[in-house]
């Protein structure tokens, strides 16, 4: 099958994980793919591009922007894919009628609130994660065009915490939580809780992020709370394992979207055997017991203090989780969007 997909690539970003795992997945199954990506000129690119990607959309370094129609055109797709939130109506609507003049089209929808244009493309299918986007959806598409297909996770993959530690030149001793990416400024509130665990080893807060505006700050609380470390880097999912393999606990904190969302990060980080502690809020509403969730200081300190006494239920969420990525894994995934491409015709 020839597969054509409009997303974000190799950059931190929840769209673009969706799409690398998926894409890279019927890759390997053997059918061609062409993956249209944004030129990036802020986010870090967090690994060669691969082949089958082309740069050819985007906005320009004073923010204008710009496509290049010809790499969209010269090739005839059976599926051309897009995953929303990423290109603008105006921009996809100079190659988007001439490309469904020849291929199945297949919106996936991130966001509830950017999402609703939907009906103008009138997309053969709308791929939705839960029962909470079709509800919306359906003011807007035929129900019969809308299909539930999970968000994807990464591969499960062990490691060692010792070796791990040794690589990223971590303290052998200290427990350590772990926080990444563009949303590490909202656990600044959970300093003075985390401060006053109490226990033999005090904890480490590790803190990764690409922005620098966010290292900076962590960087000057360190005089106040200096159990922080942290660290400026763009992580490939590679990357990000070695540090998850390292940690005793990944906390996310998250505020409840206004309308329906996921947390890509989670279901990035299922298969690593880190035990994961979230904010008890809508962005976590569809995972049961992968997750320990949290809501309050004192909630969020009791749930630490589990994952460092390893307590029998927290070696019960690892199993879950693991669980639940190897059933929802990438390759699961992709092949659930192939039997729905295939469906179309």
């Amino acid at each position: 099958m020839n597969i054509g997909m409009v997303t974000r690539w190799n950059v931190p970003c929840g769209v673009g994980i969706h799409a690398e795992l998926i894409g890279r997945a019927w890759a390997e199954m053997g059918h061609k793919i062409k993956i249209f990506a944004p030129k990036e000129w802020n986010d870090p690119v967090t690994a060669q591009d691969e082949p089958y990607v082309v740069r050819c959309w985007g906005k320009d370094e004073q923010g204008q922007e710009f496509i290049y129609e010809e790499p969209f055109l010269e090739e005839d797709f059976d599926v051309f894919v897009v995953q929303t939130m990423v290109m603008s109506r105006e921009q996809l609507m100079k190659v988007y009628p001439r490309i469904k003049e020849k291929a199945k089209t297949v919106f996936v929808v991130h966001d509830e609130g950017l999402d609703r244009g939907l009906a103008q493309f009138s997309p053969d299918a709308v791929v939705c994660f839960d029962e909470r986007y079709k509800r919306f959806l359906v003011e807007a598409i035929p129900e019969e065009r809308i299909h539930i297909i999970p968000y994807p996770c990464c591969p499960v993959k062990h490691g060692d915490k010792v070796e791990a530690r040794r690589k990223l030149n971590l303290s052998l001793e200290k427990k350590i939580v772990f926080n990444f990416g563009i949303g590490v400024f909202r656990h600044i509130h959970l300093l003075p809780p985390l401060e006053r665990l109490n226990h033999r080893h005090p904890p480490m807060l590790l803190t990764v992020t690409w922005v620098k505006d966010w290292f900076d700050l962590f960087d000057a609380l360190k005089s106040r709370y200096p159990f922080i470390e942290v660290r400026q880097e763009p992580l490939s999912t590679e990357r990000l394992y070695c540090y998850l393999h390292a940690s005793d606990a990944l906390l996310i904190h998250k505020d409840s979207a206004a309308g329906v969302a996921v947390a890509s990060s989670v279901y990035q980080c299922l298969g690593s055997g880190c035990p994961i502690v979230v904010h008890d809020v809508n962005f976590f509403e569809t995972l049961g017991g992968e997750v320990l969730k949290y809501s309050g200081f004192e909630d969020l300190s009791d749930k630490l203090e589990s994952i460092f006494q390893q307590k029998e239920e927290v070696r019960g969420t690892i199993q879950a989780a693991e669980a639940y990525a190897e059933a929802n894994s990438g390759e699961e995934i992709a092949r659930r969007f192939l039997h729905l491409f295939q469906s179309l015709f």
